[in-house]
């Protein structure tokens, strides 16, 4: 079951960075506004942060199973017709349902991972961002070859959603633990720890999707980098939470969920400010995107396994969809912030301000956080 719960993942990381990646050419391609670039990222955003507390709500309301198949089915239909869209129009509804999918399914399957064994909450939620890393990594590489024509690789995307569809329908039971579903009180999910870890996620999503937003674009066109080369160093991305996310994982349910969470917000903010400084060499941005993917992917893990610890079993899937909420938030604001102050600063103060600044925000936070050692209080 958690081999499944994987998939969705894998296919969300891989349809975000199929989109960012080929979002230059697809709006040449239609002949449109540059500025489509951060509205397509923002109602992608708003599409998961409307609809994440409904995913984690659904979890504690009912089976998991229905939840994610129907999600995943949703994701599937308008990720392949991003591959097909004629229109600007089009492209932000498109790319807007494909967020109403992910946020179903995003919180549904956290919390599924993270539900089925408690004692290794962040290991399980980090196999799930592992396989989100895969997604980051591989598709800088199945799209290369394609472009400027993209309608191939988003079908693709369409056909594994279908596969990973079918297995989950067929192999996951309805119920997949004996258990007694409670009346769920929301107001269960909120206090001090939560509130400071919703707004650590919320600073993380301004400055990821001011990250994926723009990052092609700075390489291409701010460091003017040839595509191949662009094409390697932002697949170090997902390079760097596949290889490193399970070992953060493991120092949160090990030792403890705060050193993991500063730890990886220490990574991020650092990675943060050597991309964003200029160009220093090839092998120093290759090594440098790993560091960034290495820090977002063992961030997301400590704040959700984090969360989950501190509030009863039966508002566990709430918890985590509040989480994704706020996270989602921030990440509406984050690429057209990029956007805006690309336009008046360039790439390089522009990244300073909206991913560095509020990756050393989500630290500052890390540090005032309560302790806890990785298991339920």
């Amino acid at each position: 079951m958690i081999i499944l719960a994987l998939i969705p993942w894998f296919l969300e990381a891989y349809d975000s960075e199929l989109y960012f990646f080929a979002s230059p050419y697809i709006i040449n391609t239609l002949k449109i506004s540059q500025s489509y670039i951060g509205i397509t990222a923002s109602v992608f955003a708003i599409g998961i942060a409307v609809f994440s507390m409904v995913g984690g709500y659904l979890f504690d309301k009912i089976s998991p199973k229905y939840v994610i198949v129907s999600a995943v089915g949703l994701f599937t239909i308008f990720t392949i017709l991003t591959g097909y869209v004629s229109n600007g129009i089009e492209l932000v509804i498109y790319r807007f349902l494909v967020g109403v999918g992910v946020g179903i399914f995003q919180p549904a399957t956290a919390a599924f991972a993270g539900d089925l064994l408690n004692t290794t909450r962040a290991l399980r939620i980090g196999a799930n961002s592992v396989a989100f890393g895969i997604g980051l990594f591989v598709a800088p590489y199945v799209i290369s070859p394609f472009l400027p024509n993209f309608s191939l690789p988003f079908l693709i995307s369409g056909i594994m959603s279908i596969i990973s569809l079918a297995l989950f329908f067929y192999f996951v039971p309805v119920n997949y633990r004996e258990e007694v579903r409670e009346r769920i009180d929301l107001r269960k999910i909120i206090n001090l720890n939560t509130i400071i870890l919703s707004i650590i996620i919320l600073s993380f999503g301004i400055a990821l999707f001011a990250f994926l937003g723009y990052y092609s674009d700075y390489l291409l066109y701010g460091l003017n980098l040839s595509k191949s080369e662009a094409t390697i160093i932002a697949s170090m991305n997902g390079l760097g939470e596949l290889a490193f996310l399970l070992p953060i994982a493991l120092l949160s349910d090990k030792v403890s969920r705060k050193i993991s969470l500063i730890s990886s917000s220490m990574i991020l903010t650092l990675a943060s400010i050597g991309l964003f400084i200029g160009y220093t060499g090839y092998l120093q941005m290759v090594l440098l995107t790993i560091a960034w993917g290495a820090g977002y992917g063992g961030l997301i893990v400590s704040v959700i396994s984090f969360s989950q610890d501190i509030v009863p079993d039966e508002v566990v899937g709430s918890v985590t969809g509040f989480m994704f909420l706020t996270f989602n938030i921030g990440a509406i604001f984050g690429a057209p912030l990029m956007g805006l102050l690309i336009q008046s600063y360039g790439f390089e103060k522009a990244g300073l301000l909206a991913i560095a600044l509020p990756s050393f925000i989500a630290l500052l936070l890390a540090v005032i956080i309560r302790h806890k050692n990785g298991k339920k209080d």
